[in-house]
């Protein structure tokens, strides 16, 4: 088939889909059916990703809330090596320790105390350390990661919209097939009789 009577032909069956060819044989139930079916795909497809998208929001803050104030970081001086018992080392494979060092503040003023630094680093290196609001010294922030369960919700979320978008068709088809049975049994009521007596 050539290609511009294929194309030429498209028109035609959308329209017929969509119940505007003017069909005799096509009912205003049937055209109600297909806007109706057309209507709730459109709901679908501009409600179903929002919520999906909501969903995995609402999970990821529910796993992690967060915590109001992050801590800030400053440049701390160590005023001793960062060793670490051998055992440790054997057990751990390295990692940070806790030492002394000194640091400014956020008024300025100088401060010491201990804070985080990889083990074999000397005295007088710099590293970075983090305080909270308080001043105090926390541990390093962890990196943020989108929870798996945030993923999932938003799956579910939108499983559970074309679910509902099954379940709504469904009920739609069952209405209408109702319409249409009840008009079939009064257009009987109307003809039947008249064409039994052609019969007969």
């Amino acid at each position: 088939m050539p290609a511009t009577s294929r194309e030429s032909r498209l028109p035609a069956r959308l329209a017929r889909a969509l119940g505007v060819d003017r069909n005799p044989l096509c009912r205003a139930i049937d055209r109600a059916e297909t806007w109706i079916r057309a209507g709730l795909l459109v709901v679908f497809l501009a409600g179903a990703p929002v919520a999906a998208v909501a969903a995995g929001q609402a999970t990821a803050q529910a796993v992690d809330p967060g915590t109001g104030a992050q801590p800030h970081a400053v440049q701390a001086v160590l005023l001793q090596p960062a060793t670490a018992p051998a055992a440790l080392l054997i057990l751990a494979g390295g990692g940070d320790v806790q030492v002394s060092a000194r640091w400014k503040g956020t008024d300025g003023s100088a401060r010491t105390g201990e804070v985080f630094a990889p083990v074999g680093i000397s005295a007088g290196a710099t590293v970075t350390a983090w305080l909270d609001a308080s001043g105090r010294v926390v541990a390093p922030p962890q990196p943020p990661s989108f929870p798996i369960l945030a993923v999932l919700a938003g799956a579910a979320a939108l499983a559970a919209a074309g679910f509902g978008l099954r379940l709504a068709l469904r009920q739609v088809n069952r209405i209408l097939d109702w319409r249409r049975l009840a008009g079939w049994e009064a257009a009987w009521r109307a003809t039947g009789p008249r064409w039994t007596g052609h019969r007969s």
